[in-house]
């Protein structure tokens, strides 16, 4: 009970500097922890700088943001929002799950920015870039409390979550590399009905849904394929902007045509995933703007 109190305290503290200035950074570092964001820096990676820093970065990614959404469900904390003294800015970037306003632990952005900046350092392993990831991930975590839609703690579990998972990652790398082909394919099977079997709601869905679609464009790009990135930044770019655009017309309009259903849900983003790794290397190729390796 205490450390609830010395929480919603320290939300008042931070909501209570809100201003129209402050606002606006913080509607900035919001929508860097969102899934529209993810969408546009996932698949630059992958198009556009390496297709094996791509594909490792996805699946981490996937992987963190499935078990937050799981933990979310199983905890089921109420966000602040509402509490007296406590200002609730940019509510609709908490609403995106099935268990608003019950899903507050962990913290989606915290976890899901630590993830995704936090592995490019682990990749990287540069000191400047291990301090500009560190300052983003601070930012993005901060302004979560700033905006009053999280309790300290779901952000300090959440980049704790993170850091744990690249540390899983970095414990496996060897052994996954070294894994037959036969055998990766199977666990890029299995791995996502897995993960569908354990988290029946929606995000359960999306997220396998996603890693299977990805992981079986991935082997078929890579058997059939085997798309080269240019020298030229122009052809990268020119592919980058079509291939995004057809993402978001997917996700928008795949959404329109199906039911609404977990299953369909799942189903759609699996497409999303395939069109990413096969389907837009594909056409990359066709139109001459990539060569096969």
């Amino acid at each position: 009970m205490y450390l609830r109190e010395l929480e919603t305290e320290i939300l008042r503290l931070f909501t209570a500097l809100q201003n129209p200035l402050l606002d606006e950074f913080a509607r900035l570092l919001t929508f860097l922890g969102d899934e529209t964001f993810y969408f546009i820096i996932i698949p630059f990676v992958y198009w556009c700088l390496s297709k094996g820093f791509g594909i490792r970065l996805l699946y981490v990614f996937l992987i963190s943001v499935y078990i937050n959404a799981l933990l979310k469900s199983i905890f089921m904390v109420t966000r602040p929002v509402g509490i007296e003294g406590v200002n609730s800015l940019y509510v609709s970037s908490a609403e995106v799950g099935t268990h608003f306003p019950h899903d507050s632990f962990p913290s989606g952005h915290a976890q899901g920015s630590a993830t995704l900046w936090g592995f490019i350092a682990y990749q990287l392993n540069r000191r400047q870039v291990w301090i500009g990831a560190s300052l983003l991930i601070a930012l993005i975590s901060i302004a979560r409390l700033y905006t009053g839609v999280h309790w300290p703690t779901d952000i300090v579990i959440g980049v704790i979550i993170a850091g744990f998972i690249i540390y899983c990652y970095h414990v496996a790398e060897k052994y996954i590399v070294a894994l037959e082909e036969k055998w990766k394919i199977t666990l890029a099977l299995a791995v996502p009905f897995l993960m569908m079997a354990i988290f029946r709601d929606s995000e359960g869905f999306s997220y396998g849904g996603f890693l299977l679609g990805a992981g079986i464009g991935y082997f078929l790009e890579k058997r059939f394929i085997s798309m080269k990135i240019p020298s030229s930044w122009l052809k990268r770019i020119g592919a980058y902007v079509f291939g995004v655009l057809v993402i978001f017309g997917l996700q928008t309009g795949l959404k329109m045509l199906f039911p609404e259903s977990a299953i369909f849900d799942g189903l759609r983003y699996a497409v999303i995933g395939f069109w990413g790794l096969v389907g837009a290397p594909y056409v990359f190729v066709k139109i001459g703007l990539y060569k096969k390796d």
